[in-house]
């Protein structure tokens, strides 16, 4: 469960959030729309921890990330965030792209890759291929697998 409380964000004299108030269940999936503006991409941001709420409180699985005196960083959160333009990473091919982070033995991290190129549904024969060989949506595709891969759960992808 995924539970935000409060959540307001400003910057400068923008006010971006807005005691926003939002419970996401287990399992479920959820669709952040609006304009252009209206918060989005800062949410998502607090919700992985690159940046701070002014004021509110952020519990997930019944541990608190964010609340008065509680800051849990990004990198202890297990928050696959996957930003718009993708990000992989140049000099590693599509497998090593979706490994990264991946804390497994080499046969272990093989296994979980082709589990997670088949569940954003990727062909396996895209795998020695670099991301500048491959189209767009299927960079944003190595993007999701590989954020999945890291992200809470992710034993579950094989």
């Amino acid at each position: 469960m995924l539970e935000l409380s409060s959540i307001s964000k400003s910057f400068a004299d923008a006010l971006v959030l807005d005691n926003l108030n939002l419970t996401v269940a287990p399992g479920s999936r959820t669709a952040i729309v609006g304009p252009s503006g209206s918060g989005k991409t800062t949410l998502l941001r607090i919700l992985a921890g690159f940046e701070t709420p002014d004021r509110g409180r952020i519990v997930m699985h019944g541990k608190s990330l964010f609340a008065d005196g509680v800051f849990v960083p990004a990198h202890q959160r297990r928050i696959g965030y996957v930003p718009q333009e993708g990000a992989l990473f140049p000099h590693l091919n599509v497998a090593d792209n979706i490994a990264w982070g991946l804390d497994a033995s080499r046969e272990e991290k093989r296994r979980r890759v082709g589990a997670l190129m088949e569940m954003v549904a990727l062909d396996a024969g895209l795998a020695s291929h670099w991301p500048h060989e491959i189209s767009g949506g299927q960079q944003q595709r190595v993007a999701l697998a590989r954020a999945a891969g890291s992200a809470a759960g992710a034993d579950a992808a094989g």
